[in-house]
C-alpha cells in the first residue's frame, strides 16, 4: 500500500496551505477560544483539540501575525505542563462585536 508522505515538514506546511486544511485548523482554534473564552497556550489548545503542538503553533502564529484574529495575553503557567507561557486569546473587544 502506497501512502502520500511529505518529504519534509516544509512540504507538509505548504500542502496544508494549498489544500485549505490550514484555514480549517485556524477556524477550529478561533471557534474553540470564542466558545470557551479566556486565554490558551499552544499545549492547552493542542490537548483540547487533539492536534499536534507543532500544528497549533503554526496556526497560532498565523492567527497572531498574519490575520490578527488572536492576541497575546499576559504570561502565566501552562495548566498542563506548569511551564511559564505567553497564552493567546481573542483581541480585546472582539467578543463584543457579535453581541
Amino acid at each position: 500500500m502506497k501512502t502520500a508522505v511529505a518529504d519534509t515538514s516544509i512540504d507538509a506546511f505548504h500542502a496544508h496551505k494549498a489544500n485549505g486544511r490550514a484555514m480549517e485548523q485556524q477556524k477550529r482554534i478561533v471557534a474553540f477560544i470564542e466558545k470557551r473564552g479566556g486565554d490558551w497556550s499552544i499545549g492547552e489548545l493542542a490537548h483540547a483539540l487533539g492536534l499536534e503542538k507543532s500544528t497549533v503553533s503554526a496556526r497560532v502564529n498565523e492567527l497572531l501575525y498574519k490575520t490578527g484574529d488572536l492576541a497575546e495575553c499576559a504570561k502565566r503557567k501552562d495548566r498542563i505542563s506548569g511551564v511559564k507561557v505567553r497564552p493567546v486569546g481573542l483581541p480585546v473587544g472582539q467578543g463584543k462585536l457579535f453581541q
